[in-house]
């Protein structure tokens, strides 16, 4: 059946010569995978920047229950997130945070992926304003997220309580920085090192795979460190 929803592009491969197949998370059905054919062809009017992670996209799509990949028919965007492209450090916090939910997020979502479709809308449309505050985003998104996977914490030592980690109990400016992101919102200044938003990161990414899943190799890691050392 032809359905309209609203989505956000998480990650796309190319497929044959000049078609896509873009993972998308959709507002009404959850994450779903589309094929959209010809958008890599010299001939296509449709640019390929529409499928760039965190791209918020208006659609409408050939749905078939119980087949893997979907068609897409029409696109659009419904919010602007263009500044997310044009800065080297949004661009690389989006590289990040688009691997880490393609490993996240899965099609049985359940009747949470609404709740967390407006989560991620809104959190991507504030970082596109953002002019200051840009290094934190991503410590302020993944703990945001935890609800959403089954997860909470109140502050920094319930987060090191929960994996008992004895060794670093004691080390309060951790502590106390994971406090501050976990209490504020995203425009919001909390000062810290870059050793010690790594350090907040290595804990929260460590968090969790100890709760959740594998995340195994996170290759865009490395870059986020070099562009935010």
């Amino acid at each position: 059946m032809v359905t309209k929803t609203r989505g956000i592009v998480i990650k796309y491969l190319k497929y044959q010569e000049s078609s896509i197949i873009v993972q998308i998370f959709t507002e009404q059905y959850g994450l779903m995978s589309f094929m959209v054919n010809g958008i890599r062809s010299p001939r296509s009017k449709r640019s390929i920047g529409y499928f760039q992670a965190f791209s918020l996209l208006e659609l409408v799509a050939y749905i078939k229950p119980n087949r893997s990949i979907q068609r897409l028919s029409e696109y659009k965007y419904y919010a602007t997130a263009h500044h997310i492209q044009q800065d080297i450090r949004k661009g690389t916090i989006v590289l990040f945070l688009s691997e880490i939910l393609s490993k996240l997020l899965t099609h049985e979502q359940g009747e949470s992926h609404e709740r967390l479709f407006a989560f991620l809308s809104n959190a991507i449309i504030t970082f596109d304003s953002l002019q200051s505050e840009i290094e934190n985003f991503h410590l302020h998104f993944l703990l945001k997220m935890l609800p959403f996977v089954g997860l909470d914490v109140e502050d920094g030592t319930a987060l090191i309580h929960s994996m008992e980690l004895e060794m670093i109990e004691e080390d309060h400016n951790l502590i106390t920085f994971i406090s501050s992101i976990i209490s504020s919102d995203y425009t919001e200044p909390v000062h810290g090192s870059g050793a010690l938003r790594f350090k907040a990161l290595e804990l929260i990414l460590n968090y969790y795979e100890h709760h959740t899943t594998q995340l195994g190799e996170i290759k865009s890691l490395k870059v986020l460190h070099q562009v935010f050392r």
